[in-house]
């Protein structure tokens, strides 16, 4: 490029307009954009293309041949995927959405397409997408009745699960675990991540206690059966605790030297003596022929004899 020429800013980089209003009635024509060649070497500038770049706001950009997604099912399916993470997502984002990430495609056309997939619901009077989980728990006494059922001892109900079918959010769990009906598996990341764990019943470095650190750590949600059968029993006061903590326990103790400070003696260190059982050769087992006894008895009944010799008919 020749020094002096005053490079000109890309037509997909400025304002876009503004979407056509569904309100209004207006119809939903493809949306063009219009890219003009930019003087120099068009080859540098598809390099650039490629790479990406990021606008003044922070979001990526990408130009009008080189975009995100070459079909607006797949920008449609982009937007589903959004809105399931948001919830809910005006018409202008979900079309300013697709521009920014896709110029090239039509942006009504991959609205339109969103609207008639399953679990999503567009209002008109205020142009609102809105996701439709698959659950709903709309109170404590169904997210206890659900956690219940579908929760068993090896395998729990995830949290992410719980956060798509809790509206209000996932504030109710916390008053679950703290009457003793559910349990919560935590993970070891945000504050507890890198750094020992706490004492028993204590804090970690971070003022912590195993079970803070808010509820970005839950994973999985159990329910207690055991406490539903009645087998477990009832929760340990933290004085015990704090006492069972501060017992001082020597990482490497001696048994057998704290034992003789006692004149005591492990039992295993006690050697007795077996007492040997001379063993002499083993007996053979005597061998007797015996001579086979056969018997008729029965031929006697009809009228033979074998004990007697034979006598020839005459």
């Amino acid at each position: 490029m020749q020094s002096g020429t005053k490079r000109k800013t890309p037509s997909w980089l400025s304002a876009s307009p503004q979407p056509p209003s569904q309100s209004s009635g207006a119809s939903a024509g493809p949306s063009s954009v219009n890219v003009k060649d930019e003087p120099g070497d068009a080859s540098g500038d598809v390099k650039r293309s490629k790479n990406g770049g990021s606008s003044s706001s922070g979001r990526p950009f990408f130009s009008a041949s080189h975009g995100m997604y070459n079909d607006v099912r797949t920008a449609a399916i982009d937007l589903f995927h959004h809105l399931k993470k948001a919830t809910t997502m005006s018409y202008h984002d979900a079309y300013f959405r697709v521009q920014e990430t896709s110029p090239g495609l039509d942006a009504n056309a991959a609205l339109e397409l969103l609207k008639g997939m399953d679990r999503v619901e567009f209002r008109e009077v205020n142009e609102v997408f809105m996701y439709i989980p698959e659950l709903t728990l709309n109170n404590i006494t169904e997210i206890r009745s659900h956690i219940r059922v579908h929760s068993t001892q090896t395998s729990g109900v995830p949290v992410r699960t719980l956060r798509e079918a809790m509206p209000g959010g996932v504030g109710p769990l916390a008053e679950l675990e703290q009457k003793g009906d559910i349990l919560i598996m935590r993970a070891l990341t945000g504050p507890f991540k890198d750094i020992p764990l706490p004492r028993l019943g204590r804090k970690n470095i971070n003022g912590l206690k195993i079970n803070e650190g808010g509820n970005a750590r839950w994973k999985t949600v159990f329910w207690d059966h055991e406490k539903e059968k009645g087998l477990a029993g009832k929760k340990v006061d933290e004085e015990f605790i704090f006492a069972w903590a501060d017992v001082p326990m020597a990482e490497n103790d001696d048994v057998s030297k704290l034992l003789a400070e006692q004149e005591l003696t492990a039992n295993s260190a006690v050697t007795t003596t077996t007492k040997i059982v001379p063993i002499g050769p083993a007996k053979k087992k005597k061998k007797t022929t015996r001579a086979l006894k056969i018997t008729n008895t029965h031929m006697k009944e009809q009228g033979i004899d074998f004990s007697k010799d034979y006598e020839r008919p005459t």
